[in-house]
């Protein structure tokens, strides 16, 4: 159950990434240090229309607390009203990432080193590629290749079997993809695979601090 701290209805002309006049990243310049002193470890801040949702892991390794998120809601909500900080009404939601989530920064591939990702590159030719991670620095992520696809630039039949034959002996094989020639990258978890991912937030897990979610007009 999701913790909702506070309810709003987003202006149809702001942007996704700055609703309420406020960007992401100021916010996430509030709630980093928040994260940090209730255990966890901040993941991301978005805008999903007039919800502002916050993503939080645990501090090291393992599996996120709801009793950590909910201290994470409780805190963060007091200093976004004491800063006033976001214009109108919205809501506030606090979660993990969950077993898949959204790779966005070299820390989130740093994070899921040995857990099973999904790449979608951007540059020609484009490329689908499935496999663990093996390392990531700053500048690309390294993934041991168990699938490999081209896409409508890559390979000429579109398929898996295509693409292969385009780049032997990528099967199998380390690959080492830039961080600029990613489009979208995720975490994949296989329900019953023969293992479970290292490490990472648990799935799905949201603070609940009560038995309905909180809403709250701001004054």
């Amino acid at each position: 159950m999701t913790d909702t701290a506070a309810a709003s209805r987003a202006p149809k002309t702001a942007p996704k990434s700055a609703q309420h006049g406020v960007h992401p990243s100021a916010i996430a310049e509030l709630a980093g240090p928040i994260a940090d002193e209730v255990g966890c470890a901040l993941y991301d801040v978005q805008w999903r229309g007039g919800t502002l949702v916050v993503l939080a892991s645990a501090a090291a390794g393992g599996a996120v607390g709801v009793e950590e998120l909910g201290r994470l809601s409780r805190r963060l909500s007091a200093e976004l009203d004491a800063a006033d900080m976001i214009e109108g009404r919205y809501v506030l939601e606090v979660s993990s990432p969950g077993l898949e989530r959204k790779l966005l920064r070299p820390e989130h591939f740093a994070g899921a080193v040995g857990e099973r990702v999904v790449i979608r590159t951007s540059e020609s030719p484009r490329r689908r590629i499935v496999g663990e991670i093996t390392g990531a620095d700053a500048r690309e992520v390294c993934v041991h290749v168990e699938e490999l696809s081209a896409g409508a630039e890559g390979a000429q039949s579109g398929s898996a079997e295509g693409a292969q034959q385009a780049q032997p002996g990528s099967i199998g094989q380390p690959m080492t993809v830039p961080y600029h020639d990613i489009a979208k990258a995720r975490t994949t978890f296989e329900w019953g695979a023969r293992r479970p991912p290292k490490s990472g937030p648990d799935a799905n897990t949201r603070s609940n601090s009560g038995n309905t979610p909180r809403e709250r007009q701001r004054r």
